[in-house]
């Protein structure tokens, strides 16, 4: 499944990726410096997101950069340990489309059925959250470890299987966290919640790594 040894080709891109992301979060903290440190440590306080979700929501451009990046080195932590053929641009980009497709039609659908069930106000807190993590994991982690098993040249399936079961649990617990941090909230709402949970937060994964894995 995975790749053992890499062809000794020079992949120019793979260092413009490198670079294109590490611009992002440069831009990011001579922009906003409190804002990217906060952010750096939001894994492990809630003083990032407590202070967030007092202020009147609105997308920022720290926002949006830190979710370009985030989905470049997502796409390109996949890349690394899917066995790929063609180990190119054009497939790193393919592999980035897709997964922005999924993610922002995902997130458009979930937007519109907090507005149907009028429960948006606990929702958009709860998408924020949810995406920052996934941003912050993404960006710190992921793609870090893609680095590093690229230029190792071979690796094993274990180290791949115990970098990915570390940020599913990260993860994981992050969102239980949200969860007992807004309970009272969510509680009122805990059928549409739970019912939100199953259709957005389960399915759609169980259905990918099915496709994934039949391709």
């Amino acid at each position: 499944m995975f790749q053992s040894l890499r062809p000794h080709i020079d992949h120019h891109w793979t260092v413009a990726t490198f670079f294109f992301v590490l611009i992002i979060l440069v831009v990011v903290k001579w922009n906003k410096t409190s804002y990217f440190f906060s952010y750096l440590n939001s894994l492990y306080t809630s003083n990032f997101y407590s202070k967030k979700f007092l202020e009147k929501r609105r997308i920022e451009l720290s926002e949006v950069l830190l979710f370009i990046g985030s989905l470049f080195g997502l796409s390109y932590f996949i890349m690394i340990i899917t066995e790929s053929l063609d180990f190119s641009i054009l497939t790193h980009l393919q592999i980035l489309f897709l997964i922005s497709i999924f993610v922002l039609s995902k997130y458009l659908v979930e937007k519109m059925l907090g507005d149907l069930f009028e429960i948006d106000q606990i929702l958009n807190k709860y998408l924020f959250y949810k995406q920052g993590v996934l941003s912050w994991l993404a960006l710190f982690f992921l793609f870090p470890a893609g680095l590093f098993l690229y230029f190792q040249g071979s690796y094993s399936p274990i180290i791949v299987l115990g970098i990915v079961t570390v940020a599913v649990l990260v993860y994981a617990f992050k969102l239980f966290s949200f969860v007992g941090l807004y309970q009272k909230h969510i509680l009122a709402y805990w059928f549409y919640f739970i019912l939100y949970l199953c259709a957005f937060e389960i399915a759609p994964y169980l259905i990918l790594f099915k496709v994934l894995k039949i391709n």
